[in-house]
């Protein structure tokens, strides 16, 4: 099959829809599709399902897709290794994270980033969805957690553990709890979630253990939460690298901190590759460089 072949494939894949393919590429929709079926036929496999709707993949559409990419990106990798060994940072940078790892450590990293090098669009989405790098373009993630994927590369930034906050006007109107249990009797301000549910971890004898907390107040943002923390209405949950700045500073005090958990670590990842376009290579040094300062823990 030829390359050209496998790119186009590989776009229609990760949109699931012609017509955001051909709209990336810059083809006609007619033409996408009709290049998609002749794959089809010289392969003599049915790689999609089409309906008036919607694209879905086959099951070896699915595989076929991955294979696709990886070798689009490969020869992407190529030819970048040669071009940009003479050139600087260029091009569109695609990054994802996580809203609050974002919006606390990405932001002074993107802004120094679009400073330094003017030639680069960078694109952030910030997004709960563990993007899948590769499949949707992207070139480089910060996540928080464990990495468990062969097909990435990547470089640990700092620790990642949970921090239960509250301000010294809530604690010295209501008291300090001195045991999860005692979370009951308090205002826990709790971070919506998909699960009715609310829990938060906490260490236990065996390990981590989810136990449920309630509280009036409930929001899907946790710029909101730390805001109504920091005004004294209640006890909220956060990662350590969100709330260390408030801690130093004495805008919020940790309370049960004998029970909180490591949570794994903030990483950046990136696909695995011989050959780092000068765009991500900038990106991922000028990420470690800032987190080497970053005030990880209090």
């Amino acid at each position: 099959m030829r390359l050209e072949d496998m790119r186009l494939f590989a776009a229609v894949a990760a949109a699931r829809s012609f017509t955001a393919a051909a709209r990336s590429l810059g083809m006609p929709k007619q033409t996408v599709s009709r290049r998609i079926s002749e794959l089809e036929a010289s392969l003599d496999v049915r790689l999609l399902h089409r309906t008036t709707r919607q694209l879905h993949l086959t099951d070896v559409g699915a595989a076929y897709a991955e294979r696709c990419a990886e070798l689009v990106r490969l020869a992407d990798d190529a030819n970048r290794a040669v071009t940009d060994a003479a050139t600087s940072p260029r091009g569109i940078l695609r990054v994802t994270a996580d809203p609050e790892l974002g919006e606390s450590f990405l932001t002074g990293i993107a802004l120094d980033y679009a400073r330094r090098y003017p030639d680069v669009e960078l694109e952030v989405m910030l997004t709960r969805r563990r993007v899948r790098l590769l499949e949707e373009g992207f070139d480089i993630a910060l996540r928080v957690g464990w990495i468990d994927d062969s097909t990435l590369t990547s470089t640990r930034l700092g620790p990642a553990r949970v921090r239960y906050c509250a301000s010294r006007t809530y604690l010295k109107r209501r008291g300090t709890p001195r045991t999860p249990a005692e979370l009951a009797n308090h205002d826990c301000l709790i971070v919506l979630a998909d699960d009715a549910a609310m829990r938060w971890p906490f260490r236990g004898r065996k390990g981590p253990e989810l136990l449920p907390v309630t509280g009036r107040l409930r929001f899907n943002s946790m710029a909101m939460v730390r805001e109504a923390t920091r005004a004294g209405l209640g006890i909220a949950l956060f990662p350590e690298f969100m709330c260390v700045r408030d801690l130093r500073a004495r805008r919020l005090t940790a309370v049960l901190d004998e029970w909180r958990i490591d949570a794994g670590a903030v990483w950046l990842v990136h696909p695995t590759s011989r050959y780092l376009a000068a765009r991500v290579r900038a990106f991922a040094e000028l990420t470690v460089e800032m987190a080497a300062r970053w005030e990880w823990e209090r």
